[in-house]
């Protein structure tokens, strides 16, 4: 088939366009984080720490609160698009505080760019005071302080030199 030069240009000039329009939904690379909706200062999107689950799950992010009322975070939930297991994705609700944590997950990131997959020296650059706890130089679980919301912390947990766990939490947390 015989294709004319001004086709060939023409989808040249379209082309690039087309790669350049991003995708639906958040995406994630080794070296990058872009998420459409971020995790912290305050929350995640619409989601805010100190809500209740009702108010929670009034918001459309999270699945029905499940667990019990009784002790000091019996209740749970996880946001939409998590696996819906572990702590990818899990909220812990404080009878005293509200929502008191909020867990990460694949292609969710802070507004600095930090998400799980992150290498140490991405969360470094974006928070070098992070240091994890027990005195180990890299790997470990650790806290920072979230930009704009000194009531929170960002739990960023790092193994072989990538981040592997990271929620925002209220800084005075009971759950755990």
């Amino acid at each position: 088939m015989k294709v004319s030069r001004r086709v060939v240009c023409l989808l040249l000039t379209v082309l690039p366009l087309a790669a350049c329009t991003p995708a639906a939904g958040p995406a994630v690379t080794s070296s990058s984080v872009a998420t459409a909706v971020t995790l912290g200062p305050a929350g995640y999107g619409e989601l805010k720490l100190g809500m209740t689950p009702d108010q929670a799950k009034a918001t459309g992010l999270i699945s029905d609160p499940a667990g019990s009322a009784t002790g000091a975070c019996g209740r749970y939930a996880y946001l939409k698009g998590a696996a819906s297991n572990g702590t990818e994705g899990r909220l812990y609700f404080s009878r005293k505080l509200g929502l008191a944590a909020i867990f990460g997950y694949a292609g969710v990131g802070t507004p600095e760019g930090v998400g799980v997959g992150a290498s140490y020296g991405q969360l470094h650059k974006a928070y070098p005071e992070w240091k994890p706890a027990g005195g180990a130089e890299r790997d470990g679980r650790g806290q920072t302080a979230v930009p704009g919301n000194p009531a929170a912390v960002y739990l960023v947990e790092v193994y072989g030199g990538r981040v592997v766990q990271l929620a925002v939490q209220v800084k005075n947390q009971d759950c755990y």
